[in-house]
C-alpha cells in the first residue's frame, strides 16, 4: 500500500506562514535574577503587570521587581523568570533553563558579574550550534562576542526618568530585554523612542561602536533611540554575510528555522518512508509557508524563495554505497529518486526584507 501524503503537515505549515507576523509580534523574554527573598521556586511566569501582584512580588527584592516591571513594560508574550541564589552557580540553572523554556528566545541577567556575562554568551552560542535552539542573549559588556545570537549593550550609563536617575548601563538590561523580546518582526529596533530613559552617555565614537558589533543608544533632540539595531556580529565568511549583522533579520531566520524543525519534529519525524513522494510533500509544504510568509513581507515576494532536494548533498551521500563511477553516471532525477537511510537532504533559498534604516535622497537645481 503505498503512502497516503502529508496533509496534515502542510496545513500547519501554511497557518504557520499566515501567522508569522501575528507570532512574531511577542517573543518570550527569560530573566535570570538572583534572589534569596523566597527559595521555594526557580521558575515563574508572568504575562503582564497585571500577573505581578502583591503576593508575587513579596517573593523578590524591590530590585528585582523593578526589573520584571522593566522587562513587562516591553509586553514580550511571556516573560519566564530564572531564579538563582545569590550564592549559587550560573552553570547550574542554565542546565536545568534548556528544559524550561522555548527554543526560540531571549536571555538576560540582572547584575550579571563579568563571569557570569560571559557564561551566559557560551551557553547560548553552544545552544544554537549543538542543541538546535535559538535562544538570543542580550548581555552588557561581554568580553568575547562576534555572534549573531548575542547582543552586546555597551553604553557605560543611563538616565531614568523614574527616581532611579542615572545609573550605570547594566541596569538597563532587563527593559531592553523586554523591549527585543517585544518588538514585532516588522519593525526594527530603531524604530521607537526608548521613553524609559531621560538620556544616556553615549560612547566616544558611535559609529565605530556600531561596527564593532555594539549595541548602543544615543541621544536625539532629547529623545533615547537605538543608534543601529545589530547584533555582536562582526566576523562574515562562509555563509555568515553582513545581513545577519542585524537583529531583524536574524528574528526572521529563527522564526524560520524554529517553525520548520518544531514541526518537521511533531509531524513528520519518524512517521513517514524516506522516499521522493514524501519528501517532495514536505518540500511543498515548506514552499508553500515560505509563500504565506512573502505575503507577510518577511520574505521578498520579488524573489524566489524555494526549497528543493540538495542533489549534490545526496550524490555524496549515495558514493560510499554504489562508489563514486557509478554515481557519477546518474542524472539529477535519478540521484532524487536514491534516497539515502533516514536522511533527508535539503537545500533552499530565500531573501529575508529588512527594514528601512538608510535613506540617500539627492536633489540637482
Amino acid at each position: 500500500m503505498s503512502d497516503i501524503g502529508l496533509p496534515k503537515i502542510d496545513i500547519t505549515f501554511k497557518g504557520l506562514g499566515a501567522s508569522a507576523i501575528r507570532r512574531g509580534s511577542k517573543g518570550v523574554a527569560v530573566l535570570i535574577i538572583k534572589d534569596d527573598t523566597n527559595t521555594t521556586f526557580t521558575f515563574a511566569e508572568y504575562t503582564s503587570i497585571a500577573d505581578l501582584t502583591s503576593e508575587e512580588q513579596s517573593k523578590y527584592t524591590p530590585e528585582n521587581v523593578q526589573y520584571i516591571k522593566d522587562v513587562l513594560e516591553g509586553t514580550p508574550s511571556k516573560l519566564i523568570i530564572a531564579r538563582m541564589n545569590p550564592t549559587g552557580t550560573l552553570a547550574d540553572l542554565l542546565s536545568e533553563l534548556k528544559g524550561k523554556i522555548p527554543m526560540n528566545c531571549w536571555i538576560s541577567i540582572a547584575d550579571a558579574t563579568q563571569q557570569e556575562t560571559d557564561d551566559l554568551v557560551s551557553f547560548v552560542k553552544s545552544a544554537v550550534a549543538n542543541d538546535n535552539k535559538r535562544y538570543k542573549a542580550l548581555v552588557y559588556k561581554a568580553t568575547t562576542s562576534d555572534d549573531m545570537h548575542i547582543v552586546n549593550f555597551t553604553n557605560s550609563k543611563v538616565k531614568f526618568k523614574d527616581v532611579r536617575g542615572e545609573q550605570t548601563g547594566d541596569k538597563a538590561v532587563p527593559y531592553l530585554l523586554g523591549y527585543l523580546a517585544g518588538l514585532s518582526l516588522d519593525m526594527s529596533s530603531i524604530a521607537k523612542v526608548l521613553d524609559k530613559f531621560e538620556s544616556v552617555i553615549e560612547p566616544d565614537n558611535l559609529e565605530a561602536a556600531v561596527n564593532n558589533g555594539e549595541f548602543v543608544l544615543y541621544n536625539d533632540e532629547g529623545e533615547v533611540m537605538v543608534a543601529r539595531g545589530v547584533n555582536s556580529l562582526v566576523t562574515t565568511g562562509q555563509d555568515i554575510t553582513d545581513d545577519m549583522k542585524f537583529i531583524l533579520i536574524v528574528e526572521v531566520m529563527d522564526l524560520i528555522y524554529s517553525d520548520i524543525f518544531t514541526t518537521w519534529k511533531k509531524f513528520y519525524k519518524g512517521k513517514y518512508k524516506n522516499y521522493l513522494d514524501n519528501q517532495m510533500l514536505l518540500i511543498g509544504a515548506i514552499n508553500s509557508y515560505f509563500s504565506e510568509l512573502e505575503k507577510s513581507l518577511l520574505l521578498d515576494p520579488e524573489f524566489d524563495n524555494l526549497v528543493s532536494v540538495d542533489i549534490e548533498a545526496q550524490r555524496e551521500a549515495n558514493i560510499p554505497k554504489y562508489g563514486a563511477d557509478v554515481v557519477a553516471t546518474w542524472d539529477d532525477n535519478k540521484v532524487m529518486q536514491m534516497t539515502v537511510g533516514t536522511n533527508v537532504f535539503l537545500s533552499g533559498n530565500i531573501k529575508i526584507l529588512n527594514a528601512m534604516e538608510d535613506i540617500q535622497f539627492n536633489i540637482y537645481m
